[in-house]
């Protein structure tokens, strides 16, 4: 006899979930927790019950649990913790990531293509900070901008240059947008910060010197909310950011399915 629940589970009752084939378990416990997990009959965050009590649940093994569990681990939808459990992934960042990095490999699209990606991105947050941006989203861009002006470290740059940009997109308030960026924005910075092996305190005051303008002068038409002038800096920005970028010789050709660029890919798609 199963154990009496002392507790609410965070999963839908049994009557809203499907009889599971068993030739089919595993597929069918992923389609229905996903299916759940979209739709926000398990919300953000969740615990999902115990691999005993969904195997009791859904009337399956536990490797049969495990290796559902594995594969909605793998799409970014939910995250394991140890001594803790399964939980819903907590926000839709890694979500995307998950996609977008698998899509990315199997198209084996070239960081070329994410640049121009992430380039329309920023006229278009552009377009919709202009008028949906708050005095506060204003203020943490400009933050953020001088912030990239000041950097002396790896560590300055790692913090400083992403801050920028996920302002910027936050400023937008568009939710769709938000997420791609996070993922874009994360690819391409730790690419090109990778890319320069022990480079000195120098190296990175002169890329600060060399990049915080094209921010500041973002930040600067966005307190204005002057279209013109945003439009502009932002397609300055588009045009000297990426070109530095691919002016790095490893980063030239970089293909996402290449064999250096994959371990990173797959790093930032777990969340590590």
């Amino acid at each position: 006899m199963p154990e009496p629940r002392t507790t609410p589970r965070a999963t839908p009752a049994s009557s809203d979930r499907l009889p599971v084939i068993r030739d089919t378990a595993a597929d069918q416990i992923i389609e229905q927790l996903r299916t759940h997990i979209l739709t926000g009959a398990l919300p953000l965050g969740a615990k999902l019950p115990t691999e005993r009590e969904l195997g009791l649940d859904f009337g399956v093994s536990s490797p049969t649990v495990r290796e559902a569990l594995r594969a909605l681990n793998s799409m970014g939808l939910i995250e394991a913790r140890q001594g803790s459990g399964a939980y819903v992934a907590a926000n839709s960042d890694r979500i995307v990531a998950s996609a977008m990095g698998m899509l990315s490999q199997l198209e084996n699209v070239g960081l070329d293509d994410l640049l121009s990606l992430l380039a329309a991105l920023n006229v278009y947050a552009a377009e919709l900070a202009l008028s949906r941006a708050t005095d506060e989203d204003i203020a943490r861009v400009r933050e953020k901008a001088v912030a990239t002006a000041n950097c002396s470290t790896i560590e300055d740059v790692t913090a400083a240059a992403p801050g920028f940009l996920v302002a910027f997109a936050k400023a937008a308030h568009q939710p769709v947008l938000d997420a791609l960026y996070g993922f874009l924005v994360t690819l391409v910075i730790q690419l090109e910060i990778t890319s320069y092996k022990r480079k000195p305190a120098k190296f990175w005051q002169q890329w600060a010197k060399d990049t915080s303008g094209y921010r500041i002068a973002i930040a600067e038409a966005l307190e204005k909310r002057a279209s013109a002038d945003l439009a502009a800096a932002v397609a300055s920005f588009n045009h000297a950011v990426p070109a530095r970028i691919l002016s790095i010789p490893a980063l030239r050709n970089a293909r996402m399915s290449d064999p250096s660029v994959a371990p990173l890919l797959a790093k930032i798609v777990s969340g590590r």
